[in-house]
C-alpha cells in the first residue's frame, strides 16, 4: 500500500477504503467531481481515470508499481489530472468505462480499469492493467502516458473526433430495444438452459475452462429448470458444479467462505479476495442444493455437505463480514503481508508444526498440500480433491480414523491461521450487495430452520430501512454510522426483494411495507413509463455521458432484472396491478434477448419465466408462531421449488396479512383448534385446502413442474 509517511493527497478526506489505500500516493490524485474535471478543462489537460476497488489483486499491483513512482506521479501531475474511483462506491461511472473499455479494445474489461477522458468526460482510450515497463509485448505504463500525451497535444482533432464517435456509440449500444408485441412464452428458460449447458464442463463443473468463476446466475437458471421442468441434465450439472467448488481452493476449508474466482479449472488456486456478494449468491445456491440432495440422493453431494457449507460460510460473514449495525461489510483483500494469498496458504512444515508429524502428514494427504507447493512460494492452498475414504485406505487408516484426524486438525489450523496478518477488510455497506446476503439468510434459516439467520436477515433490513432509507429513498452506502450517496437501480430494487425475502420468511408487516415503498421509488425515480425502460441512476442524480439502461448482470444480478422480480412478487403479493404491468411491459423488450444471452441476462430470464408460469402460490392459513404452522413451513422449504410466492396469517385480520391482496385470505381459515390449513396455487388455480404435511408436499409437487 501507499507509503504513509508522505503528505496526503486530496484522498485523504474519503471514506471509501479503495480510495483512502491511494491517499499517500506520490500521485496528485483527485476524487471524481466536477471540480476535477473543471481543472481538466482550466489547464487544458487530458484526465487520465483510474478505477478499481479495495480488494482487487492486479489494482495493488499496478500501485506498487507506478502510482507508488515519483516518475510516474511527474509526468501524471504535468500533463493529466488524474483522478481515482473506487467501482464500488460509483458503479455508474465504471459501467460506462468499462463498456467504453469494451468498444475501444474488443476485449472484456476488468480492474484496474485505465482510461483517458476528455474533459467533458469523453473517453478516446485506455486499458485495464499496465505493467510499469514494457513486458510481454505490452508497452510501460510512461510510455502510454508520454504518447496519450503527444497525441493530445499534436492531434487534437482526431482525439476529440474519436472521443465524440464514442460517446454516440455508447449511447446507442446501451439503448433497450423497443418492446415485442409478442409476449415472453415458457420456451424462455428451456431455450437458455440449453445455451448455458452447452458451455458446462461436466467434469469439472461451472462454465468453460479457466479462469473459473461461479456464475451464481447461471447456476439459478439450472436449478429452476431442474424444479419447475425436471430437467434431470441441470439438476445433475448443478450438483456437479456444487461438489467442485466445496472441494476447491475457491472454498476456504478452516474459515468458511468463497473467494471470487479461480485461476484455473480446477477450482484450485484463486485469487484470494472475498466479495460479499458472492458468498451470499452461493449460500442461496447452497440452500438449494440442500433441497435437491434430500429429493435425489445421486445429486452430486449430500444434504449434510451442503448444508456445513452454508452454515460455515454464514459463520464466516458474522465473523468477519459484520458490522455494529448488523449491517455487511463488501470484501476481504487477497493480499496480506504485500503477497497474494500469505494468510490462506500453508507448507507441510508449517502444518506439522500445529498439529504434529504424523496428523500432519494426514491432514497434508487429505487438503492436497505437497513439499513443491501447488501455488507460490512452495506453499499450498487447501483442498480436497478426493474422497476422505480413498486418502484414508492410502494412508492405511479407517475413514473414521482420518474423519477424527481432520476433526481435531480444522480448529487447531484455523486458531493458527487466525495469528497471522489478516488481509485488509473494506468495511463500507453496499446496499445491493447487503440485499443478496438479507435474501441469503432468509433463505437459509426458512429451509435449515434456523430462527437465527431470519433474525440476522431481519436486523440488517432494520437498519437499512431506518439508517439508510429516513425519507423515503434508500442510500448506496453505509460507512460507520453514516449513510451516503444516492441508491442507484440495483440497490432499491434489491432491497425490495430482500424486504419481500424477510417478509416470507417472518411476516412481519414492516418488512412488507418496507418492500411496498421500495417499489413505489423505482416507479416514480427509475422508471420511464413512455420508454417502457429502467434506468441505472433516479431522477435529479449525475448522468455521466448517457443515463445508462443497461439490463445486463455482471458479476452479480443486474438491477434490471431484479428490479422485474421485485415488481413481479409485490404485484403477486399486494395485487397491485401497476408493478406487474411495468414489469410486464420491460419483459416485452427483454425476454428474447435475454433467451439468446442467458450468461448475461440471465436474471431476465428469471424473471419471465416466474412472469409466463405465474409462479406459485402457497398461502398458509396459521399462526407462525405456533409449533405446527412452523413445521408445515419448514416442510414447504425442504421442496425443490422456483418462483414461489409464501404467505402466512391466521386470517385476513391478522397484522401478518397487512398490504397484502385480501383475495388471498378471503373465505379461507385455519382449522378449528388452530391448525394450520394450506392452500398451493399456481395462476388462478389452487388446490383443495391440505390439512397435514403429506397432503401439502403432495400439493407442492403436483404443481411445481410446468409443462
Amino acid at each position: 500500500m501507499a507509503n504513509e509517511h508522505r503528505p496526503p493527497n486530496r484522498l485523504a478526506s474519503e471514506r471509501s477504503p479503495y480510495l483512502l489505500q491511494h491517499a499517500h500516493n506520490p500521485v496528485d490524485w483527485w476524487p471524481w467531481g466536477d471540480q476535477a474535471f473543471a481543472s481538466a478543462r482550466a489547464n487544458d489537460k487530458p484526465v487520465f481515470l483510474s478505477i478499481g476497488y479495495s480488494a482487487c489483486h492486479w489494482c495493488h499491483v499496478m500501485e506498487r508499481e507506478s502510482f507508488e513512482s515519483e516518475a510516474i506521479a511527474k509526468i501524471l501531475a504535468e500533463r493529466f489530472v488524474a483522478i481515482k474511483v473506487d467501482r464500488e462506491e460509483r458503479p455508474d461511472v465504471d459501467a460506462v468505462y468499462q463498456l467504453a473499455h469494451q468498444v475501444l479494445t474488443q476485449r472484456a474489461g476488468g480492474w484496474p480499469l485505465s482510461m483517458f477522458v476528455t474533459p467533458d468526460r469523453k473517453p478516446f482510450y485506455g486499458g485495464t492493467y499496465f505493467p510499469n515497463e514494457r513486458r510481454h509485448g505490452m508497452p510501460g505504463f510512461a510510455e502510454i502516458l508520454l504518447a496519450v500525451s503527444d497525441a493530445w497535444a499534436k492531434r487534437r482533432g482526431e482525439v476529440d473526433a474519436q472521443a465524440t464517435e464514442l460517446a454516440s456509440v455508447l449511447q446507442r449500444v446501451t439503448d433497450v430495444p423497443a418492446p415485442d408485441e409478442e409476449a415472453p412464452t415458457t420456451r424462455a428458460l428451456p431455450h437458455a438452459v440449453r445455451q448455458i449447458l452447452a458451455r458446462a464442463d461436466r467434469r469439472r463443473g461451472g462454465f468453460g475452462t479457466q479462469p473459473k468463476f461461479p456464475n451464481v446466475v447461471a447456476l439459478e437458471l439450472l436449478a429452476t429448470a431442474a424444479a419447475t421442468r425436471g430437467d434431470p441434465d441441470a439438476r445433475a450439472h448443478l450438483g456437479v458444479t456444487l461438489d467442485r467448488m466445496a472441494r476447491g481452493g475457491i472454498y476456504d476449508h478452516l474459515g468458511g467462505g468463497f473467494a471470487r474466482y479461480s485461476t484455473d479449472g480446477d477450482w484450485l488456486i484463486p485469487h484470494f479476495e472475498k466479495m460479499l456478494y458472492d458468498n451470499a449468491l452461493l449460500v442461496r445456491a447452497y440452500v438449494a442444493g440442500v433441497r435437491f440432495a434430500n429429493e435425489t440422493p445421486e445429486f452430486g453431494l449430500s444434504a449434510e455437505r451442503c448444508e456445513a457449507v452454508v452454515r460455515e460460510t454464514l459463520a464466516y460473514v458474522e465473523r468477519q463480514m459484520t458490522g455494529a449495525h448488523a449491517t455487511f461489510y463488501s470484501a476481504e483483500d487477497a493480499d496480506s503481508e504485500g503477497e497474494e494469498g500469505k494468510f490462506y496458504a500453508w507448507t507441510p512444515h508449517e502444518i506439522a508444526q500445529i498439529v504434529g508429524d504424523e496428523d500432519g502428514a494426514r491432514v497434508c494427504a487429505y487438503f492436497g498440500v505437497i513439499e513443491a507447493g501447488n501455488f507460490e512460494h512452495g506453499a499450498s492452498a487447501l483442498w480436497t480433491p478426493r474422497d476422505r475414504v480413498d486418502v484414508a485406505r492410502e494412508l492405511g487408516i479407517t475413514d473414521a480414523a482420518l474423519e477424527s484426524v481432520i476433526a481435531r486438525a480444522r480448529p487447531l489450523l484455523f486458531v493458527a491461521r487466525e495469528k497471522r496478518v489478516r488481509p485488509m477488510l473494506d468495511d463500507k455497506c453496499l446496499a445491493s450487495w447487503n440485499a443478496l446476503m438479507i435474501s441469503a439468510l432468509a433463505d437459509a434459516g426458512g429451509t435449515l430452520g434456523d430462527a437465527s439467520y431470519v433474525e440476522a436477515a431481519a436486523r440488517a433490513l432494520t437498519t437499512w430501512r431506518t439508517l439508510a432509507c429516513p425519507d423515503g429513498r434508500l442510500r448506496h452506502a453505509i460507512k460507520g454510522a453514516e449513510a451516503y450517496g444516492d441508491g442507484f437501480l440495483e440497490d432499491v430494487a434489491g432491497m425490495c426483494g430482500a424486504a419481500l425475502d424477510v417478509y416470507e420468511a417472518a411476516f412481519a408487516a414492516e418488512a412488507l411495507e418496507f418492500a411496498r415503498a421500495l417499489g413505489d421509488d423505482l416507479l416514480a425515480r427509475f422508471w420511464d413509463d413512455e420508454r417502457g425502460v429502467m434506468y441505472f441512476t433516479p431522477t435529479g442524480a449525475e448522468i455521466v455521458l448517457h443515463r445508462s439502461t443497461d439490463p445486463h448482470d455482471h458479476a452479480y444480478p443486474g438491477g434490471v432484472g431484479l428490479a422485474l422480480d421485485a415488481l413481479l412478487r409485490l404485484g403477486t403479493i399486494t395485487g397491485t396491478i401497476r408493478y406487474r404491468s411495468a414489469a410486464e411491459r420491460m419483459l416485452g423488450s427483454l425476454t428474447n434477448m435475454a433467451a439468446q444471452n442467458p450468461m448475461g441476462l440471465g436474471t431476465i430470464v428469471q424473471a419471465a419465466d416466474r412472469a409466463v408460469t405465474g409462479g406459485m402460490q402457497i398461502v398458509v392459513l396459521g399462526d407462525s408462531s405456533r409449533a405446527d404452522t412452523r413445521e408445515v413451513l419448514r416442510a414447504i422449504r425442504t421442496v425443490p421449488l422456483s418462483h414461489t410466492t409464501v404467505l402466512c396469517a391466521r386470517d385476513a385480520a391478522d397484522p401478518s396479512a397487512a398490504g397484502t391482496d385480501p383475495a388471498w385470505w378471503t373465505g379461507r381459515t385455519a382449522g378449528p383448534n388452530g391448525e394450520p390449513v394450506v392452500y398451493v396455487c399456481r395462476g388462478e388455480t389452487c388446490d383443495l385446502p391440505a390439512r397435514d404435511l403429506p397432503s401439502v408436499l403432495a400439493a407442492l409437487r403436483r404443481n411445481r413442474v410446468v409443462a
